[in-house]
């Protein structure tokens, strides 16, 4: 930042938020100092939003799911910088940054004095010498900018390895405060390996901070008596106690739409309109618990092969089915009666459908089911502390490796990939089923492909931001080729390894130009460009966090390109740079027209350069200016610290 240019309030104002911010960093002890550290707002402040265009060619689903979730294709400072209306509003971010193992993150020397230049940098190899200071000026700034996009109960989860664990710590301790941190986790991504000359490292790191520990209610709404109250252990499970849950979940997957054998009674039980919630090969190793065995049986029900007791599809006389049955019953009432009964049961007769056992220990350490947010009896999970899971509670990166491969095919690339399992985890715990939730460091589009299934499996509308730009030896930028195909193969269950059943879900994909937003940049697009900066920048005062525009196809009407929750129509007047942009009676006459052609309520809310004409429910945008307000940069508000502005009226000379 060059402060000779500054103005004097400018300065002044720097010195002060300086000596606030040095007092709030040392509030809880800590202030990391490394070679070339900048305050992280003052980087922030210099970072301008850009322009951006929706591209149409890789967003995927209906209008009203590409309202929802956003894929950016972009350098994430700029980027969350540029996403004004979304900043105070994310109730999630969990994200997964480069851990500085040696050329796995860039660094431009050039963002120490200007952030905003696009050049993603160099590689950072193993042997620099300055690796760790270059680490902690990448993140520092980015994390303060999280910090930023959370609501005031918002939560962040971001992944580490041991290489950076202790810096990123000080780091989240230094900007969310010790007091905020919620949990540590250690999940186990490996098993041992043998040939490893000291200690195997098999564990990477999740730290999760609250934004306000008071407003989120992870840390500290406790569990109510009534939930506490539907568990019990009358099968003297040495585990802990426990509850029964539903074994299906909500909607119809063909590969999961199968009956299975009770080893009680020989009926066939299927999901009816629903389907078994876990995968197959885990239903059928928990039925085996029982002490019998299954085979897989076409028994004609219009379902997939159904889990039918071993010696079932020989038996062709009722007679041999019948002794089939009582010696799995024999078997079956022996482990009744022995107690400590598997995960998944048959009542406490056995003459029931199959449920499952949820157990109490477990729901505390965050395994919660599905339906762990639906239920406002169980109330939110306690705080974690420092808790460990074990691979089958998070999944392995190996299995984030192998998932990717049967969706996009190998040849990715990538050797590193979060497993869905853990990712899915987070987000039930610590994001309501309507909320938002926001990945910075998008890679492969794990988050995005974990939010899209939790929906489908629980009914939930969460929504997703990603952000990837990525840069490959070949220059591709994988938000693209890799991030963007991901969840497009996941909505279509178009997967490299079989057809799967489409699951409800969309996206933008927003492409963030290196050109910075100023009045006379936005006067300079034309009129596709404009709609894209309006849809991608538009919020509501009254509902910031949901605000959305839907948008009619191009070209379909003249003035009219969007329409709102409620109903209500969005019209440009503005055909490019060089031609009028002026709403006056005419262009009135024919947005009231559109407006009732498509059904809209009688509220018109338009955007034009000059307004001659003030009818009944007009609420008028002013371009540039309210444009440039929606997307965070305004001259008189100062929202971006436009020095210029405030200097002049002050009377002070720059």
């Amino acid at each position: 930042m060059d402060y000779e240019q500054l103005s004097k309030a400018a300065l002044i104002r720097l010195l002060q938020e300086n000596d606030a911010a040095k007092k709030a960093e040392g509030e809880d002890g800590i202030v990391i100092s490394y070679t070339g550290r900048t305050a992280p707002w003052q980087i922030v402040r210099a970072v301008k939003p850009k322009l951006r265009n929706i591209l149409k060619k890789y967003s995927v689903g209906a209008e009203a799911h590409q309202a929802c979730n956003e894929l950016w294709d972009g350098e994430n400072l700029s980027t969350m910088v540029t996403l004004y209306k979304h900043r105070g509003q994310v109730d999630l971010i969990v994200t997964d940054p480069p851990y500085n193992t040696g050329e796995d993150f860039r660094y431009n020397d050039k963002w120490d004095k200007d952030p905003n230049d696009p050049d993603l940098g160099e590689l950072v190899p193993k042997d620099d010498g300055s690796r760790h200071s270059k680490w902690l000026k990448f993140m520092t700034p980015r994390l303060w900018m999280m910090r930023e996009m959370l609501k005031p109960g918002g939560v962040i989860a971001i992944c580490i390895d041991h290489r950076e664990l202790y810096r990123l710590g000080m780091l989240m301790d230094e900007i969310f405060h010790e007091s905020n941190r919620l949990a540590i986790i250690n999940w186990q991504k490996t098993t041992p390996k043998s040939q490893s000359q000291h200690v195997s490292v098999t564990t990477e790191y999740v730290l999760v901070y609250s934004k306000q520990l008071a407003r989120t209610s992870t840390g500290t709404v406790e569990r109510s008596a009534l939930a506490d109250a539907r568990f019990g252990n009358i099968d003297n499970d040495p585990l802990s106690e426990w509850k029964q849950d539903n074994l299906t979940g909500k909607g119809a997957s063909k590969a999961a739409n199968y009956a299975i054998q009770s080893p009680f009674t020989g009926e066939f039980c299927d999901p009816g309109e629903r389907h078994w919630a876990n995968k197959r090969a885990q239903v059928k190793a928990w039925a085996e618990e029982w002490d019998v065995v299954y085979e897989d049986v076409d028994i004609g029900d219009g379902r997939g092969n159904a889990l039918a007791l071993l010696g079932w599809k020989a038996a062709k006389t009722e007679a041999a089915r019948n002794k089939v049955i009582a010696t799995a019953k024999k078997r079956a009432m022996a482990r009744l009666a022995k107690g400590a009964w598997p995960i998944l049961y048959w009542g406490v007769d056995g003459l029931q459908r199959p449920m499952k056992k949820v157990y109490k220990s477990l729901v505390k350490q965050g395994a919660v089911p599905q339906s762990f947010w639906i239920s406002d009896e169980e109330g939110p999970p306690e705080r974690l502390d420092a808790v460990s899971w074990l691979r089958n509670m998070s999944g392995r990166s190996r299995d984030g490796v192998e998932e990717l491969d049967a969706i996009v095919g190998k040849g990715h690339a990538f050797e590193t990939v979060k497993p869905l399992k853990l990712i899915k985890k987070i987000i039930q715990i610590w994001c309501r089923p309507g909320g938002l939730v926001l990945d910075p460091f998008a890679g492969s589009g794990t988050t995005g492909h974990a939010v899209l299934e939790l929906n489908h499996e629980t009914d939930a509308d969460r929504r997703f931001i990603l952000i990837e730009q990525g840069n490959a030896e070949n220059g591709d930028h994988y938000a693209k080729s890799l991030t963007a195909d991901r969840l497009k193969r996941v909505i279509n269950g178009n997967w490299h390894a079989e057809q799967r059943d489409p699951i409800d879900g969309g996206f933008r994909f927003i492409e963030l130009k290196r050109e910075q937003v100023d009045g006379a940049a936005v006067t300079a697009l034309a009129r596709e460009e404009m709609i894209d900066l309006l849809l991608t920048g538009y919020w509501d005062r009254s509902d910031k966090a949901k605000a959305s525009l839907h948008r009619f196809a191009a070209g379909s009407h003249k003035h009219l390109f969007a329409v709102n929750q409620r109903n209500e129509g969005f019209f440009l007047v503005w055909e490019g740079p060089d031609k009028p942009s002026k709403l006056n009676r005419e262009a009135f006459i024919q947005i009231a027209k559109e407006a009732k052609e498509a059904n809209l309520a009688t509220r018109y809310h338009v955007y034009a350069s000059l307004a001659t004409y003030a009818g009944d429910g007009i609420e008028f945008y002013k371009i540039p200016e309210s444009v440039l307000e929606h997307i965070g940069f305004s001259q008189r508000s100062d929202a971006y610290n436009n020095d210029t502005a405030e200097g002049e009226e002050d009377g002070a000379q720059p």
